[in-house]
């Protein structure tokens, strides 16, 4: 059958399912910095490669105290490098190696996050460990990967002038030094570190100083420089490039040479202050439009599009246009369409029936496959019902919500015809469904997780009624129908007593506590009317298929005792060689129980 459909429609097909994975959560974002956060503070993986760095190849990345850096390669060596080299040390570093985190403030509009985290940072020649807060915006790409970020050190003057006295003892012990001023003896501590490291990597063609001597004449006497000062022309700004050298002395042995490279030079404030050097901006609000987007728009239009990037969906939310929805019902039509081709061409029985009872027996395969598929995402998702709540579950609860009203919704307008009980049942069950889902985005209960997997309980374990008519349809052996039929009204009964009762005394118990808002008050009132008017609707279903098992058994008994009286007068009525009838009485037996009771089965209860 889906050769039928153009190439082209199947490829939009799946480019939409693609398009709906490749959507990301605000949670994902969380995820997203908490990977970004251990990878910060394990960065001897990082740069070892065991653990994949969190950036794109294209990002661009600033630190307040130091400059910009363009490029994965790049960025890694800074962001992570800097860090594990620090930690490779024997010596005492002015700069500490990252131990632990926490995130202290967070805040999620995809693709931009703005986050505040708190890193303790290690001393170990001092055994000492000191906080310091990192506050960042970062946007990240569709892979999750970080492609921008703006990042400030907090209070990271105060942090110099808190963790550099305590260090200085230590260094100056271990430079042999008797120097006490505070600046002189840090100056020294950059001069020997870096001169170290330009002797030892910056050779041949990348060397920056004539001997160590020279180098160590050049760093004294340069300013160490404030502390805000890492991107500018001093020793401070050369201490923290220092580290990078290993690993590409051509990149970056001019950094820490004399010229200061194209990192360690005077820079214009004003320049900095107003140049926005990131390939993707971070106002999350225009985030999704690019240049091209906004060439030309007015200032009125461009704060429309502003309200349209904005604008938060709600459950009820109007001007929204859920594309899941229409090509479930899409979905849904294309599969009823393929249930009646499959019938009109293997069942002889079904080709007898009229349209409106073909329509019907089309539903109860429709009913038979949806609600086998809602419930088993319902058993996956039942430990909500312990107070187990995870994104999952609570995601496969709302897949199961649509396919039952989905399924509901195209079952009033697919069938000819509908008894009024069924019509009840439906409209309520679908309320239901949108008083749920509409109260819980409303009051982020977590308890109605619990009472919306009891609740599609009641419209997801039906599936012994729909095959039992399904049977009564397509001319099955009288007795199996009659047995599954009568199976299907006491288990239909059972089931939905019980779980009637189960979802009052949930009620009872997880919800009633939050009586103190009219909308919680407004929902209990509405659960209530609504599950006694379903119960109602339920008993009678089940009578309705109890009736119908009956009639199917006392048609079985009357037609054994026609076939046994006309057996008994065979050989003196009828005449063997006359011409066979085409009528209806030629048909199989099981398709006359069905034909005999075309009427019968429109008392036909609930569906689900």
């Amino acid at each position: 059958m889906f050769s039928r459909f153009p190439t082209v429609s199947r490829i939009v097909l799946f480019h939409l399912v693609a398009f709906t994975f490749a959507y990301k959560q605000p949670f994902e974002y969380l995820v997203a910095i908490e990977r970004f956060a251990t990878a910060f503070n394990n960065p001897s993986s990082v740069v070892a490669g065991t653990l994949p760095a969190p950036l794109a190849k294209d990002v661009v990345g600033r630190v307040d105290i130091t400059t910009t850096f363009v490029g994965q390669e790049l960025n890694v060596e800074y962001l992570f490098g800097l860090f594990a080299e620090s930690s490779l040390q024997n010596t005492t570093q002015l700069i500490g190696s990252p131990s632990s985190y926490t995130v202290q403030s967070l805040v999620v509009e995809p693709p931009v996050v703005a986050v505040s985290i708190i890193n303790n940072l290690n001393y170990p020649t001092v055994n000492l460990s000191v906080p310091l807060q990192f506050d960042l915006f970062i946007a990240f790409d569709n892979d999750m990967n970080i492609i921008s970020y703006d990042a400030i050190a907090r209070r990271w003057g105060e942090f110099m002038d808190y963790v550099t006295p305590l260090l200085v003892p230590k260094i100056a012990e271990e430079l042999n030094s008797t120097i006490t001023n505070v600046t002189e003896l840090i100056t020294l501590k950059a001069a020997v570190d870096v001169c170290a490291m330009s002797t030892q990597y910056c050779t041949g063609t990348n060397q920056q100083y004539a001997s160590n001597d020279a180098c160590m004449s050049f760093m004294t006497q340069l300013p160490f420089g404030q502390s805000w000062a890492g991107g500018l022309d001093t020793g401070f700004c050369r201490y923290i490039h220092k580290n990078m050298v290993k690993f590409r002395p051509e990149v970056h042995c001019p950094h820490i040479g004399p010229t200061g490279g194209d990192m360690c030079i005077p820079r214009d404030y004003v320049q900095i202050t107003e140049n926005m050097p990131f390939n993707n901006t971070l106002l999350a609000y225009n985030s999704s439009y690019n240049r091209l987007d906004m060439e030309n728009l007015p200032p009125a239009n461009q704060l429309e599009l502003v309200k349209v990037q904005t604008n938060i969906v709600y459950m009820t939310t109007v001007a929204f246009f859920s594309v899941s929805c229409v090509c479930y019902m899409l979905i849904l039509y294309i599969i009823a369409k393929t249930i009646e081709m499959f019938l009109c061409r293997f069942s002889v029985c079904y080709r007898e029936l009229s349209f409106a009872n073909q329509r019907n027996t089309t539903t109860y395969v429709l009913d038979i496959l949806i609600t086998t598929a809602g419930l088993v995402l319902q058993l996956i998702s039942s430990p909500v019902l312990v107070s187990r709540y995870t994104f999952n579950n609570f995601g496969m609860l709302k897949v199961t919500a649509l396919l039952i009203s989905g399924l509901y919704i195209f079952e009033l307008t697919y069938r000819s015809s509908m008894r009024w009980p069924l019509m009840i049942h439906h409209f309520s069950t679908i309320f239901s469904i949108v008083l749920l889902l509409s109260v819980a985005s409303y009051t982020s209960h977590p308890a109605l997780m619990g009472a919306g997997e009891i609740w599609l309980f009641q419209a997801t374990t039906e599936q012994s009624v729909f095959i039992g008519l399904l049977m009564y349809r397509l001319g099955s052996s009288p007795k199996l129908t009659y047995n599954v039929l009568y199976f299907a009204s006491i288990q239909s009964f059972i089931f939905k007593l019980a779980f009637a009762t189960y979802l009052i005394v949930f009620w009872a118990q997880k919800l009633v506590r939050f009586h103190s808002s009219p909308d919680d008050l407004a929902f209990s009132v509405f659960l209530v009317v609504l599950v006694v008017l379903l119960v109602f609707t339920q008993i009678y279903g089940a009578w309705a298929v109890w009736s119908l098992a009956t009639r199917v058994n006392r048609s079985i008994h009357t037609l054994s005792e026609s076939m046994m009286e006309a057996g008994s007068r065979s050989d003196s009525t009828v005449d063997v060689s006359e011409p066979k009838s085409t009528t209806n009485k030629e048909l199989p037996l099981v398709c006359i129980v069905s034909d005999d009771f075309t009427e019968e089965t429109s008392l036909y209860h609930n569906v689900g």
